[in-house]
């Protein structure tokens, strides 16, 4: 799959949300999936690793390895490289596998958080609408600014921790979907305006929202 069809607008997504008894009436708003920004280093360490150990191999070895034949030093070193080759792709078929294995799946009634920590170790974890209290999206630096990425932030008046997403896609677009999804979900549920009390806001660090809704305690 095309890293860079995972984390488009989303348009009707049909997805399977680990944690959600899903009503009829239950939609999803979008699901989203890292940056790829944020695994282009490690595909970049390993592919850089490999080349330095075919230069080595093939380049270098035979004009110093002047004991043995070159045929016996160019065999040596096709056996290192292939080695190297396969240990590096497992490496990077694991990180893959984790990397992307992180999501955020929003629906009208909540947010879902799948994290991968490693490669059998997978926490999910779910948060209402009802009870979301703060949309933080934060891009910082020149590279986040470049390629539209970030840190994308949900939290409720009674958490201690936040639902984080780093190398969040277009993180003020996802705050915005998140923070309408909200403002449906109180219309939807008639909250009760003597009952309401801290309003949510949206907070960004280039000062590009800030829009205020209504939770109950």
């Amino acid at each position: 799959m095309n890293p860079q069809e995972s984390y488009g607008e989303p348009s009707e997504p049909a997805v399977n949300n680990p944690l959600s008894n899903r009503r009829p009436e239950e939609q999803t708003v979008c699901e989203i999936r890292r940056h790829p920004v944020g695994i282009i280093g490690m595909y970049a360490a390993v592919g850089l690793l490999l080349v330095v150990i075919a230069v080595v191999a093939f380049g270098v070895a035979p004009g110093l390895l002047t004991n043995y034949s070159r045929s016996q030093v160019m065999l040596i070193g096709l056996l290192l490289f292939a080695i190297a080759a396969l240990v590096g792709g497992t490496f990077l078929l694991i990180v893959h596998k984790i990397y992307w294995g992180n999501s955020w799946i929003v629906t009208n009634d909540s947010i879902t958080q799948v994290r991968r920590i490693s490669l059998f170790d997978k926490q999910i974890s779910q948060l209402s609408l009802g009870d979301l209290e703060d949309i933080t999206s934060e891009q910082d630096g020149v590279l986040a600014q470049m390629f539209h990425f970030g840190v994308l932030s949900a939290e409720t008046a009674a958490a201690t921790d936040k639902f984080t997403f780093p190398y969040c896609p277009k993180p003020t677009y996802y705050a915005q979907q998140i923070l309408a999804a909200r403002s449906r979900f109180e219309q939807n549920h008639h909250r009760d305006p003597a009952a309401q009390s801290a309003a949510p806001h949206y907070d960004t660090n280039e000062n590009e929202i800030d829009t205020a809704g209504t939770t109950t305690a």
